[in-house]
Order: structure tokens, then sequence, then C-alpha cells
């Protein structure tokens, strides 16, 4: 029997990974360099912090230089300047988010009516948001200086002042100087993403509300405010942490004081390091921050999941 030219078939080597594994393992070789950009700059340093918050390290006092455990902790529970700072931060972050938040959307319903000249009025709006920190606390540190200020010099000329005011010198009036000032920093951030908010928001909706009657404050309360609910929500989180972290405006101005009075845990931090040289409690200081940055940002995610699950 003759033979036949038959192509015999030959079985291929069983490649080593999968194809939904290749696939994988592509995408985390992509992820590796923004992995390591993250672990030097993020995940390194809060490891450092956490370790230096184990040892009594002050710069000038090398020969007490060793591991203490948690007697750094202990010795902020018995701290009562790290206490009285920790009030003034949520004095410092409530005062200022609630007050921006409130010009803020007053800001984005005038700005999103039409008038003229309204493109010139959105750009100086952003102004003061536009400006450095250093410099917003400069300007403001002048003009509430009590002898050549400019604010003590209208209220007098206006009869509202007698004499003039120590305003960044008096204990009582300190804390709601610098946040008037951050006030006026802030107060463009939520015009800008409410004013987005509103522009999304469809005429359409306004218009069936106008022919069923609705009133402006109705169509306020039941479109406005609930279709803007998730642009708010994010808006003020994200604005609590910077506010909770910002020092240079506090550290600029008054550099936490008159005794203390604008003194939050973030300049209270700065001081200790940069000032007392004590490192080991300010890095001690900085965990129990990130901690309480932590548990605001647990309690952000939860809400943000339930309004995002409602909208």
């Amino acid at each position: 029997m003759a033979r036949s030219d038959a192509s015999v078939a030959v079985a291929l080597p069983r490649p080593l990974l999968s194809r939904r594994a290749r696939t994988l393992l592509t995408g985390y070789l992509y992820l590796v360099p923004v992995a390591a950009c993250l672990g030097g700059t993020i995940v390194f340093p809060i490891l450092k912090a956490m370790h230096m918050s184990l040892y009594n390290h002050v710069l000038f006092k090398p020969q007490e230089y060793g591991f203490v455990g948690l007697g750094n902790y202990r010795r902020l529970l018995r701290d009562e300047t790290f206490w009285l700072t920790l009030w003034n931060s949520f004095v410092w972050v409530f005062g200022s988010v609630s007050l921006q938040f409130v010009g803020g959307f007053a800001a984005a319903l005038l700005l999103h009516q039409s008038f003229r000249g309204r493109p010139f009025v959105r750009t100086v709006t952003l102004l003061p948001w536009i400006v450095p920190g250093v410099v917003v606390a400069l300007v403001w540190e002048w003009l509430y200086q009590p002898n050549y200020g400019v604010i003590n010099d209208v209220l007098l000329r206006l009869g509202w002042l007698r004499e003039r005011v120590a305003w960044l010198s008096d204990p009582g009036l300190a804390m709601p100087a610098v946040i008037a000032t951050n006030v006026w920093r802030g107060v463009p951030f939520f015009a800008v993403m409410l004013l987005a908010g509103l522009q999304a928001i469809p005429d359409e909706l306004y218009e069936a509300a106008r022919v069923d009657g609705a009133r402006v404050i109705q169509r306020f309360r039941h479109i406005t405010l609930p279709l803007l609910r998730p642009i708010i929500i994010v808006a003020t989180a994200t604005r609590i942490i910077w506010t909770f972290n910002y020092a240079d405006l506090i550290f600029v101005m008054t550099s936490g004081g008159p005794a203390n009075a604008t003194q939050i845990t973030s300049t209270y931090t700065l001081v200790t390091a940069y000032t007392n040289l004590d490192f080991g409690y300010a890095a001690t200081l900085s965990v129990v921050l990130l901690v309480i940055m932590l548990v605001f940002t647990i309690l952000y995610l939860r809400v943000t999941r339930g309004i995002e699950s409602v909208t």
C-alpha cells in the first residue's frame, strides 16, 4: 500500500500564562511607575513619621535620642496645648468652610444669571483663589495693621470705631480675623464648583415647575438643592480636608498667636518641628492628624456612597 503525503498536526506548546493573566499582568506593569511615585512620596513619609513618633528625637539634644515607644503619645494626651489647638482647628474649619459655602453659593447664584459683563465678573471672582496663600496672608496682615491698616482707617472714617483695634494681637479677635481672610480666599472655590452644577441643571425642569405654579423658593428647594447635593458634598468634604491641613495663612499672619489663640494642630506641628526642633513629637502630631483625616474620609465615603445610590 502506497504511503500518502498527509500533513501531520503538531500540538503547539501551552503558554505559561493564560490570555487573561497576561492582560492583567500588563495592566499591573503599567501601574508600577505610579505605585513607585506614590510609595516614595506618600507611603514612605507616612511610615517614616510613624517610626519617628516612637523615638525621642530633639535635634539639639542628640544625647537623649532613643526609643520611647508610646511615650510621645502619652505626652500628647497630657498636652493641654494640643487639645487647645485641636479645638481651634475645629473652630477654624467650621467657621471657614461654612461661611465659604454660603458666600460661594450666593456668588454662584448671581453669576448664573444673565447680565452685562458677566465674563469679566466671573474672572474677577477667581482672583482670590488664584493668588498664592502666602501673598494673601501678607496683604491681609497689612490690612489688619492697627496703625496704618486700611480696615481700621475705613471703620474710623465711618464712625463704627472710636479707637484703633489690634485685630491680630487681640486673643478674642485674632481667630475671627484669620477666618475672615480664609473665607475671602475660599469663596471662589465654592462659587466655581456650584456654578458648574447650576449650569448642568436642565432649564426644562424650571420651566415645568413654573407652569405648575412653583415659586422661587420651592424651585430652589425641590430642584436646585437636590440636583446640587452630590457637588455640595464633594466640594464641602474636599474643602474641609484642605482647611484642616492648611497652615500657611495662620503661620504667616499670626504664627499661632496671640497666646495660642489661632494655633491650630497643623501650625503646632510646624512650630514643634522647625522652631522647637522636636521631630519625634512633631511626627506624633502628624500621625494623629492622619488618623483624624482617615476617620473623616471613611465617614465621607459612606455618605457619598449613599448619595450616589440615591442619585
